[in-house]
């Protein structure tokens, strides 16, 4: 009847089919194409009389590129040996016109028997039904995707990269060590080498650190050393750079052809790292270069793109700011440390009584400061000794020292006051003649007696006791002591001391710094200095200082102060 639908089974499956969204296709157990719907044809042009028959495997079925692969691999063609089902994406099916089509596609086998009853437990396949839709836009957008999340892993490691490298960098004010730390940090992460070149003073160049991911540290530490010296009129890109040039990329051996001496140096690094490509950033900060980080490839495909131009100059640019740190640091330290040593005089060697001194800097130039020994001859041939530490690690600390020392002297001149009464005048004089706030101390006066015989005398404000060592090896501390100077709230005595020194005995005087440190008792630190005292009582003078400060090991939290005195025997 004509506009009758026909609602049979087969019927209506047929309609369906025809009517999918999706390309479908059916095979019989040979593989050859029995169905094929109009969205089949419009994705892959063939018309359906074109493909029945047809072995499907080899009309569609090809590999990435554009071959038919071997039928054992068709996962297409699987479900017929196995009878279960499966998926695919990204399978590349052959369009009527030669294009490749990327397709996305289900499986399903049809089964021999009872059309009832549908499990491979109930007949043998007798053919494959397909699904597929065109993938090529989702593949597209995955590809994509992939690409972008790796961009922005790549991205996240470097900027973790460079956070480490900030971290590490700025850990030391070492310029040796802190170059040669960046050279492991960089190396594989933005090369298969690297190499630092350092300009130094007059020009001349100097290449401090280099490593290679494969190369022993034998093998490049040639390399190392100093170089030609930078020409006045660059033209090799090294020079350039080190000249206050913008980073260059190289091609390797390639780009380095000038005839400089320093470029030959270059040729001769590139040779060696067999480079490939490479990079040369300026160490640069606030207006100075001081240097140049080179990276490189060995392996050929590698280069050095805007984004990892954009990485190296960052690294680069943060470890100018650690050299220019660095080297400032430097100058402050050597300015507080002249400072320091030309405020300590000379020490008077009178007669058969020895002296020696040492002078230790803390570790950061921001606590060095106010520590000092002092030794001068006085009337009638006595000797007057000073330990002292002025409250504060800077350079005003070092200059009230040099008041307080000097004050201290012209005090100790009246041999008549007992230590003491010098002390207290000094306490009396120093708030308005000094600018020191506090100050601990010892002021002693060493004299020969009738008979021979050495005697000291002394006063303690506030201060570590010295420590007296017997020819034998017994030690004793000096335990009297008073209240620190400087503070006119604090009341109290500072008791005078008096004892014989015994032949060949020492008498140590030393500043807190050499047995205080944050991490250690007070008490087991001067434990520790009265047993390496003792096991070097019999040692040249000289040997003897040395030697304790390296056994005591001080912390370089402070600067430290220390003077020895070797009795006649």
């Amino acid at each position: 009847m004509t506009g009758q639908v026909d609602d049979r089974p087969g019927a209506i499956h047929d309609r369906l089919v025809e009517a999918m969204n999706s390309g479908v296709l059916a095979t019989d157990e040979h593989g050859r194409i029995t169905a094929w719907n109009p969205r089949a044809r419009e994705l892959l042009g063939y018309t359906r009389d074109e493909v029945l028959g047809r072995p499907m495997h080899r009309l569609l079925h090809r590999d990435a590129d554009g071959h038919v692969p071997p039928e054992k691999d068709c996962r297409l063609m699987r479900g017929l040996r196995t009878g279960v089902p499966d998926q695919g994406d990204g399978q590349r099916f052959a369009h009527r016109d030669g294009r490749l089509m990327m397709c996305s596609w289900s499986s399903a086998p049809i089964y021999t028997g009872d059309p009832g009853r549908t499990g491979p437990a109930d007949g043998a396949v007798g053919g494959l039904v397909i699904v597929f839709q065109d993938a090529a836009d989702r593949v597209e957008i995955e590809r994509e995707r992939r690409e972008q999340m790796a961009r922005v892993q790549r991205a996240n490691s470097r900027l973790r990269l460079v956070a480490e490298i900030t971290t590490v960098l700025s850990s030391t004010l070492n310029e040796q060590e802190a170059l040669r730390r960046l050279v492991r940090l960089v190396v594989p992460q933005l090369g298969d080498w690297a190499e630092v070149d350092l300009l130094v003073r007059d020009g001349r160049v100097e290449r401090v650190a280099a490593t290679h991911h494969e190369l022993s540290a034998a093998d490049i530490a040639g390399l190392e050393g100093p170089l030609p010296p930078l020409p006045r009129v660059p033209r090799g890109p090294l020079a350039q750079v080190l000249r206050g040039g913008a980073a260059v990329v190289v091609s390797g051996e390639a780009d380095v052809r000038s005839d400089e001496p320093l470029d030959a140096a270059q040729r001769e690094l590139f040779q060696v790292m067999d480079a490939q490509s490479a990079i040369i950033a300026p160490l640069a900060a606030r207006g100075e270069t001081y240097g140049a980080l080179t990276l490189g490839y060995s392996r050929p495909g590698h280069g050095y793109g805007p984004n990892d131009r954009l990485v190296v100059e960052d690294v680069a640019r943060r470890t100018g700011l650690v050299l220019a740190n660095a080297r400032l640091y430097a100058e402050q330290r050597n300015t507080a440390e002249a400072m320091q040593r030309n405020l300590l005089t000379p020490l008077p060697q009178p007669g058969e009584l020895r002296l020696e001194a040492r002078y230790v800097p803390a570790a950061r130039v921001s606590w060095v400061g106010g520590d000092w020994y002092d030794a001068f001859t006085l009337p009638g041939g006595a000797i007057g000794v000073v330990i002292g530490d002025i409250v504060g690690h800077d350079l005003q600390a070092a200059a009230r020292m040099a008041q307080v020392r000097n004050m201290l002297r012209a005090l100790a001149w009246d041999t008549t006051a007992p230590p003491s009464t010098v002390l207290a005048r000094l306490d009396g004089v120093m708030a308005g003649v000094s600018d020191a706030d506090l100050a601990t101390g010892v002021f002693g006066r060493i004299d020969e007696a009738p008979g021979g015989r050495w005697r000291l005398r002394w006063c303690n404000a506030g201060h570590p006791p010295p420590l007296l060592i017997t020819d034998d090896g017994g030690t004793h501390f000096l335990d009297e002591h008073g209240m620190l100077l400087g503070d006119p709230d604090l009341t109290g005595t500072r008791p005078d001391g008096a004892r014989v020194l015994p032949p060949l005995s020492t008498l140590l005087l030393y500043t807190d710094g050499l047995v205080e440190t944050r991490d250690t008792d007070l008490s087991d630190r001067l434990t520790s200095l009265r047993r390496h005292g003792s096991h070097l009582a019999q040692l040249p003078l000289p040997d003897l200082c040395d030697q304790l400060l390296e056994r005591i090991e001080p912390s370089g939290e402070d600067d430290v102060a220390l003077l020895a005195l070797r009795i006649p025997g």
